[in-house]
């Protein structure tokens, strides 16, 4: 029976990624379906707690880009990378790092793609370079940002587990950016240098590569931009401070104070209103925004998806534990090329620390070792289809920035290895000084 029972989960998700988009969720709440009601398992348990935030995280963005507060931040990593243009393979990459810090979403860079593109080809560098350094670098920051979905699942999980805030945030930041570099360091060495490679100069030829598009065009700021980007700061570091020192967290008469997940709703519903306001923006622009469709996706994929593996796991954890339980409590490492192989799997770095985590901690892994290897829930470059690694491609004239031969052979590749690898040797060395 637990083989037809895995079959179902297998091919709900590989239904749901052909489908793509909000398909993956249905298709899971399908097989969820068919294991409740079919197979008669009990109802796996609904990561309630990281939906929530994910829903006032994507909320809090969506006013942001509603207000034209991401748009500033574009024309303010513009400004800057076109002032260094010698720099932009790593400047790229720490713009896009940031950005998916402050937002929690790896998709705020593909307003900026555009930008890293032309500038790169302005100064004659291989935009390939500076391409796939910050897609890896914005997808290695999910793994950090106290705003992310996958940390949100992380966060959930380990302050039920005496893990506090702090402790998470001290392993899993320091690590995303120390992999985030390394993977911009990586792809700054890829490839020839712009005006020996082949397919750009046929294309140059062809005239198939476009010219400047730098231009004067004057760039309108919106009215509320700026006050926008100072709320939602504001209320960004305001989380991390009320999370990370517990003195500053409201303690009830029961003695027990305001969990995190509770101050990073408040912060955001609250800083939503506020830049709502500041921009005079009605909330049907909130709704139409890019982000607030795309965020609203992802809680319906982790209900189906997530809610299908933990109803298969709970009902056979025990199974589970007999298994690889010991083998991953000896040699914890292996914990990593479980995120790494899930992510690749499920296509979503949230969905895949909603299922596994809590996995890790009911089969006795240390925390130290959870912590550490978090970076690896970074699995979605096996394969050059995640939608910024297409955009990237898509919109690099010159054809630098392409899959190879082989397919599994392209520029996002080996920086995404490299840059978790050496994130992982990070964290292992970190992690049980801030956790002994």
């Amino acid at each position: 029976m637990i083989y037809a029972e895995i079959f179902v989960v297998l091919v709900a998700i590989y239904l749901g990624l052909r489908s793509g988009g909000l398909g993956i969720g249905l298709y899971g709440g399908l097989g969820l379906a068919i294991l409740t009601l079919g197979f008669g398992l009990p109802m796996g348990s609904i990561p309630v707690d990281v939906m929530l935030i994910i829903m006032t995280v994507v909320i809090a963005a969506a006013v942001l880009q509603a207000v034209g507060g991401m748009d500033l931040l574009v024309r303010y990593a513009e400004v800057l990378m076109r002032k260094n243009p010698k720099y932009i393979n790593f400047i790229a990459p720490m713009i896009t790092w940031l950005m998916t810090i402050m937002a929690g979403t790896g998709f705020i860079v593909f307003s900026t793609l555009p930008v890293i593109a032309e500038v790169a080809k302005e100064s004659g560098i291989r935009p390939s370079r500076a391409l796939a350094g910050a897609v890896v670098s914005s997808q290695l920051a999910i793994a950090g940002s106290p705003l992310s979905a996958a940390m949100a699942a992380m966060i959930a999980v380990m302050e039920n587990n005496s893990v506090t805030f702090f402790q998470v945030i001290a392993v899993c930041l320091p690590a995303s950016f120390i992999a985030s570099m390394v993977a911009a360091f990586v792809a700054s060495k890829q490839g020839c240098e712009l005006q020996d490679d082949e397919i750009y100069l046929e294309r140059l030829k062809a005239g198939l590569v476009s010219s400047s598009q730098s231009s004067n065009t004057q760039f309108v700021e919106s009215k509320g931009a700026k006050l926008s980007i100072g709320i939602f700061l504001a209320a960004t570091v305001l989380v991390v401070l009320f999370a990370a020192v517990p003195g500053l967290k409201p303690v009830y008469e029961s003695g027990k104070s305001m969990s995190t997940r509770d101050i990073i709703i408040v912060m955001m519903l609250a800083s939503s209103c506020l830049m709502m306001l500041a921009g005079k923006i009605k909330p049907d622009a909130i709704v139409s925004s890019s982000i607030f469709r795309s965020g609203m996706t992802s809680i319906a994929v982790i209900i189906g998806i997530v809610t299908l593996g933990m109803t298969f796991v709970d009902a056979h954890l025990a199974e589970i534990k007999g298994s690889i339980g010991d083998i991953l409590t000896e040699y914890p490492m292996l914990l990593s090329v479980v995120l790494f192989f899930t992510c690749a799997l499920l296509y979503s770095q949230g969905s895949t620390s909603a299922l596994i985590i809590p996995l890790a901690v009911s089969l006795g892994i240390p925390n130290w070792a959870i912590l550490a290897s978090f970076i690896a829930i970074t699995g979605i470059f096996i394969l050059p289809t995640y939608p910024t690694s297409l955009a990237a491609m898509e919109l690099d004239t010159t054809g630098s920035t392409r899959a190879g031969q082989y397919v599994i052979d392209h520029p996002f590749m080996l920086p995404a290895l490299i840059g978790v690898l050496v994130g992982l040797a990070f964290g292992f060395a970190w992690a049980p000084m801030i956790m002994p």
